[in-house]
């Protein structure tokens, strides 16, 4: 079953509970497989499309590190904010979403559970919820300029770390990533102690910016634990 509108071209497999797949800086094909198996194991899964991607206007090299800089978060803060049209088109309680992505996806999946409080869950792969320190960290590592005031008032907004969020959560991390350093997901995990108990955080020794087996089983067994 497909969805008209922003979402079209979602993969939906009828199941007993919802779980939204976001992939970034890819067409959402690549990710039709995980979905698949995620639905043999009972559950609905929608991969939305993200804008300047697919049939949205997509982006003719998105992993040019200027292309990159210049729209990462637009990207990011846009699909965060179409998750609450999302979460309605599913017509399912909020209580039955779990938000799941990849890089880009990972912190589009923690900015839409922070904004769709109540949540069943959220699985962050390689991707971070510390919003502000991951960028300052990245233009440091970059060599780039310092964020100004506008845009770090921005990163506030949809910073997950500014919202007190108690969603259980799911984080798996390649300890070599040289994309998304796991440092990034460090932070999250120190500042968000505080206000939410339910987090489980998996390292992946040698493992850079990639989905491994070994997370696609931990995935699977955490949700089996869960759901």
């Amino acid at each position: 079953m497909c969805q008209s509108g922003p979402f079209q071209r979602n993969v939906q497999f009828p199941a007993k509970s919802s779980v939204c797949t976001t992939g970034g800086g890819s067409s959402v094909s690549r990710y039709e497989d995980f979905a698949e198996m995620l639905s043999k194991q009972g559950f609905t899964v929608i991969v939305p499309e993200l804008i300047l991607h697919d049939s949205r206007n997509a982006l003719g090299a998105y992993f040019d590190r200027g292309i990159v800089e210049q729209h990462f978060w637009e990207v990011v803060f846009q699909s965060i904010e179409e998750s609450g049209t999302l979460a309605k088109q599913l017509n399912v309680p909020r209580g039955d979403i779990i938000w799941l992505g990849v890089s880009m996806g990972g912190f589009i999946a923690s900015g839409a559970a922070a904004k769709q409080q109540g949540s069943a869950g959220l699985i962050n792969i390689n991707g971070s919820g510390s919003f502000l320190f991951a960028e300052q960290l990245l233009r440091s590592r970059d060599k780039r300029t310092t964020l100004s005031t506008s845009e770090e008032q921005r990163l506030r907004k949809y910073d997950p770390l500014s919202q007190e969020q108690v969603t259980p959560t799911l984080l798996l991390h390649g300890e070599d990533d040289e994309v998304i350093p796991i440092a990034t997901k460090q932070h999250y995990v120190e500042q968000s102690a505080s206000t939410n108990s339910d987090v489980t955080f998996l390292k992946y020794p040698l493992i850079n910016h990639t989905v491994s087996d070994d997370m696609i089983a931990d995935i699977l067994n955490w949700l089996d634990e869960r759901f």
